[in-house]
């Protein structure tokens, strides 16, 4: 009986072993499969990880020597191969987005930690809507005739009290939050807007501006300063997209660009922390 124990306990060490040796074989494989799939996302890229860096850093005026830390990672994004760069320096993150390909900026977001040891919650703001895209528009160093579109917002944020400013240079998008009792930037964020659809080349039912008026109707007293509309293709469907930030209320929309009904609205206090 003790024989036979003792040649289970063996054959089941040995399975064990079989087990671990093949579970091992198998990490392996995964490891060196995404190994592979790395190296092949850097044959297809036409730039290296180092010149994404060098091209993050140098649209965000700063050298290596400013730069705290930093992590660069390639892979696939929407079908595009791109490179996502962070970096700190300072109290301050940089995110971008850059095309492995072209070398081209995609979108960049900078962020500056917040001081919440100094924060008066009873402060009132010290800029105006006018200083705010101000500082916004020659951080983007651009000129007032350069942007298109524009939006000012006032509203609190974590408890701080900040204006969103958003403008729009043709396909590029510009984002930024700046403290309104301060006026320093809390905030940017740039994008390139590559499934940007131009309204006036689409056999739409509707205009944009019948779709902007149909939106505004359901929000009296707000004007096409406080709305931000664009066409776009959703499950090959043509739609009108956007939102309206009037009187401290946020509304979402989405509108059929062929026979102008509203298919979804959302709206939400833009005090909501």
């Amino acid at each position: 009986m003790r024989n036979r124990k003792v040649k289970v306990l063996a054959g089941t060490l040995a399975a064990a072993a079989v087990l671990t040796i093949a579970q091992g074989a198998v990490a392996v494989t995964a490891e060196g499969r995404y190994s592979e799939y790395l190296q092949k996302l850097q044959d297809e890229a036409e730039y290296t990880k180092d010149e994404a860096l060098a091209a993050a850093l140098e649209d965000a005026g700063l050298s290596e020597n400013d730069m705290e830390r930093s992590r660069v990672e390639l892979d696939y994004d929407d079908g595009s191969l791109t490179y996502d760069v962070e970096f700190y320096a300072g109290d301050e993150e940089y995110d971008y987005e850059i095309d492995a390909k072209s070398g081209k900026i995609l979108s960049a977001d900078r962020e500056i930690e917040k001081d919440f040891r100094n924060l008066d919650p009873d402060a009132d703001a010290e800029y105006t809507e006018e200083d705010a895209m101000k500082i916004a528009r020659e951080d983007a160093q651009l000129e007032e005739k350069d942007i298109e579109k524009s939006r000012v917002n006032l509203e609190y944020d974590d408890g701080f009290l900040t204006y969103n400013v958003e403008f729009y240079v043709g396909k590029e998008e510009y984002d930024y939050q700046i403290d309104a009792v301060t006026g320093r930037i809390l905030d940017v964020d740039y994008e390139i807007d590559d499934d940007f659809i131009n309204s006036d080349t689409q056999n739409t039912g509707i205009s944009e501006a019948e779709a902007e008026e149909i939106a505004l109707e359901k929000v009296p007293g707000a004007t096409s300063d406080d709305i931000r509309i664009k066409l776009e293709r959703d499950d090959g469907r043509l739609t009108y997209e956007g939102d309206i930030r009037y009187d401290g209320m946020e509304y979402e929309f989405e509108i059929n660009a062929e026979n102008g009904k509203v298919i979804s609205w959302e709206s939400e206090s833009e005090w909501d922390d």
